[in-house]
């Protein structure tokens, strides 16, 4: 009797084991069309994995890399190899910009582009990307001070999708308070928020982020994703996207959003600051929203009309105009993207396995805008603003 239940109980541990076994090597097979690139971060609440890799099919399609230094491509020295003009980008996920291929991204174009400019006579250009999906602001700060400084570069480029990077920069407005706020204390920046205050909300959000580790479950939360949003689709007539904003595209009434702006201002002027100090060339994006760059005028008119605003390009002017107080450069993309699209009739959003016209940039989008921000950096470069880029004189340090 005792050895037959042992031999039942035997069988049915290894029946448990087996099909353990299979549902999580079916499980590895699915998440090449659900991965999951992230992890906790202490300081930053989450970032990329480092040295992980697999397929994303959501929306457009690209093979990912993440390297040991927890960002996106390949593994770079440290420090920066002689002759080389490095170009560290901070952003969000249209930085990040897993829906296409690496060497399309507009990080990647931007490089080569610059590449070409007369001044840098041949000398290689490497661009690191350092953006993270869903960050904010005060993230990319944090990531410029523990991660970026260490790669040494020349150049830094701050991404700013104003679509919800205000938002992600408000304690009282965000909803994801797994990251590290800021707000004004003092006429200072002062950390705040749960992710700062509390170990029990800390130790919630690393099981939060950390417990897709197990695949089933990663499965599972990219299997509900995607059901959730099959009919929350935008349309033309109704071109409305749940991740985006839209009281950006007006001055701010409300406290709270008055708050969020100013925290974002300071956050921009920090970074100038702290860039300056290390001798390095800043330039800040302002990346457009889909509507922005909508090829139908009637379309972003009645839009406008919607929401009730003049023109979409507020946001953008209000950077534009933080940039020349604080003596920064910034280039505003949306502007020159709509022109663009409207010229080639073209949707720089989208892909066709998600939908046209809305969400993140496709292959041609990052190729526009990538180019627009190499001749930038170019014509940085003839100003004066790069000192770092310069040709060294012969026999010295650096020289290519």
């Amino acid at each position: 009797m005792i050895r037959k239940a042992m031999g039942t109980a035997v069988l049915i541990i290894f029946g448990v084991i087996c099909a353990g076994l299979i549902a999580e090597g079916g499980v590895q097979i699915a998440n090449h069309f659900f991965p999951y690139f992230y992890c906790y971060d202490a300081a930053r609440g989450w970032g990329l994995r480092p040295n992980t890799a697999g397929y994303y099919r959501r929306e457009g399609a690209s093979y990912v890399e993440v390297n040991s230094g927890g960002f996106r491509g390949p593994n770079f020295a440290r420090p920066k190899p002689p002759g080389t003009v490095r170009i560290a980008v901070l952003g969000d996920s249209y930085t990040e910009a897993i829906q296409v291929p690496y060497e399309d991204t507009f990080a990647s174009v931007a490089a080569r582009a610059l590449a070409q400019c007369p001044l840098l006579k041949g000398r290689r250009v490497e661009a690191l990307n350092f953006g993270v999906d869903g960050y904010g602001t005060a993230q990319e700060l944090v990531t410029l001070r523990n991660q970026v400084w260490s790669y040494q570069p020349d150049i830094v480029i701050i991404a700013v999708f104003l679509g919800n990077d205000v938002r992600n920069n408000s304690v009282s407005l965000e909803g994801n308070q797994c990251r590290p706020f800021y707000v004004e204390q003092d006429g200072k920046l002062a950390l705040a928020g749960p992710f700062e205050s509390s170990n029990s909300f800390r130790l919630w959000c690393m099981a939060r982020f950390d417990y897709r580790r197990a695949g089933m479950l990663s499965l599972l939360a990219g299997t509900w994703t995607i059901l959730r949003k099959h009919n929350q689709q935008p349309t033309a007539e109704s071109p409305v996207e749940r991740a985006i904003n839209y009281d950006i595209y007006k001055p701010p009434i409300e406290p709270a959003w008055r708050a969020a702006w100013q925290v974002t201002d300071d956050l921009l002027e920090q970074m100038h600051r702290e860039v300056a100090q290390h001798g390095a060339a800043f330039l800040t994006l302002t990346l457009d929203t889909s509507i922005q760059v909508w090829p139908d005028a009637t379309v972003r008119a009645n839009f406008m009309q919607r929401i009730g605003v003049g023109d979409l390009f507020y946001p953008d002017r209000r950077i534009a105009a933080l940039g020349e107080r604080d003596g920064f450069d910034v280039l505003t993309l949306a502007e020159p993207l709509y022109q663009y699209a409207q010229a080639h009739h073209a949707f720089l959003h989208g892909f066709a396995n998600s939908k046209i016209g809305f969400g993140h940039w496709n292959v041609e989008g990052h190729r526009v805008a990538g180019e627009l921000i190499g001749a930038r950096l170019c014509a940085m470069l003839k100003a004066g603003k790069c000192p770092s880029c310069a040709i060294a004189p012969a026999g010295a340090p650096g020289e290519p």
